[in-house]
């Protein structure tokens, strides 16, 4: 029996532990894109940058503004940012719809905003962004030791 293994995929985490150098913390732009790589939402030599915009776009408005933007704001505030090509609101909807899948991000009257973890308040993007990681990895880890007692059964059967 083949077994469809795409579709029993429910979610994938990627998280890396990179180096944190003192030339990656000299610039906005470049902590930016260390924690999408960190976060796995982006793979090492990615050229696409809008996800990264969008991140430093939530970034400034979470702590510069401390408000929750609409995807209209986002989109100016990157437009207004942005080296070299203009960014279109509907990939700047794309990419929110992605955050928010992962659980990243969350949407309420129309304005995004950090998860927030029921251990933290609001504005705390650590403790959101750490609880979502360890929540899912946690449920990973449950099917995992599942998985592993039924094999160990299986095996003690024979």
């Amino acid at each position: 029996m083949q077994i469809p293994e795409a579709a029993l995929i429910e979610r994938e985490l990627v998280i890396r532990d990179m180096q944190l150098t003192k030339e990656v913390r000299m610039t906005k732009k470049s902590l930016v894109r260390w924690l999408a790589l960190a976060l796995g939402l982006i793979s090492p030599n990615e050229s696409r940058k809008s996800v990264i915009d969008l991140l430093e776009a939530l970034f400034y408005f979470q702590f510069s503004e401390s408000k929750d933007p609409d995807a209209h704001e986002l989109t100016e505030y990157i437009r207004k940012n942005r080296e070299g090509a203009a960014v279109s609101e509907k990939t700047v909807l794309y990419h929110l719809l992605q955050l928010k899948n992962a659980g990243l991000v969350k949407r309420e009257k129309g304005r995004y905003f950090f998860s927030v973890s029921p251990y933290s308040e609001k504005g705390d993007v650590a403790g959101a962004i750490e609880y979502n990681y360890k929540s899912r990895s946690d449920a990973a880890f449950l099917k995992i030791h599942e998985a592993l007692n039924s094999l160990r059964k299986m095996h003690r059967q024979k």
